[in-house]
């Protein structure tokens, strides 16, 4: 099971490992793109920490998600985040308003998260974006057959790491990095990192 106040505390976890990488999220932009990426995404962990320490009596995983979307899709700097905001809003409108989720229901947040995300992006695994860790990761949950939260969640944050190490053999494909075409190849996608980094704080919160 997954309760409301638990994702709270993975929504700051992840927001405090993407804070604390603000700089590294920015110098990796600074490669392929405008070196932006991590003040874009401190603010994004900014919206996390904020509406996650926001306590309202009728508050759900469902309705949390719901703020967050648009929280993220108000934060000015390129694309992340109306990407995010629609990761967010996915994961809202797939699961039902209510304090707790079964693990099966954990999955489904995800999977909406996906099919949101795919409506917006044509995007796919290979082409050096957040997606390249983003769809491995909730792949990996859909797929395990544990009912433990932590296992569920620690394949994702296993697999994310891995999508975003395998962006450093891509060639760009979208933003300002496809600009530079083979010479992105070596390096990290910065979206794909990012995403990486979330899942490695919503595990640690576990």
């Amino acid at each position: 099971m997954l309760s409301t106040a638990t994702w709270r505390k993975m929504l700051i976890s992840a927001a405090e490992i993407l804070k604390e990488n603000k700089i590294y999220l920015c110098e990796l932009d600074g490669i392929v793109g405008d070196g932006d990426h991590g003040v874009t995404i401190d603010r994004i962990a900014d919206c996390m920490r904020k509406r996650a320490l926001e306590e309202h009596d009728d508050d759900s995983i469902k309705s949390i998600n719901e703020d967050l979307s648009t929280l993220c899709m108000n934060v000015n700097g390129g694309s992340a985040g109306p990407l995010w905001g629609t990761i967010f809003e996915g994961m809202a409108e797939g699961i039902e308003d209510k304090k707790e989720l079964k693990i099966e229901e954990v999955k489904e947040m995800f999977i909406e998260a996906r099919e949101n995300l795919s409506l917006i992006s044509t995007a796919k695994v290979g082409q050096k974006t957040l997606v390249d860790a983003l769809y491995p990761a909730i792949d990996a949950m859909y797929n395990t057959e544990s009912d433990n939260i932590k296992d569920v969640f620690k394949v994702s944050y296993e697999k994310a790491v891995e999508g975003a190490e395998n962006t450093k053999t891509y060639i760009a494909k979208f933003g300002r990095a496809k600009s530079i075409g083979e010479r992105s190849l070596g390096h990290m996608d910065p979206g794909a990192v990012s995403i990486s980094l979330m899942f490695k704080g919503l595990y640690s919160a576990l």
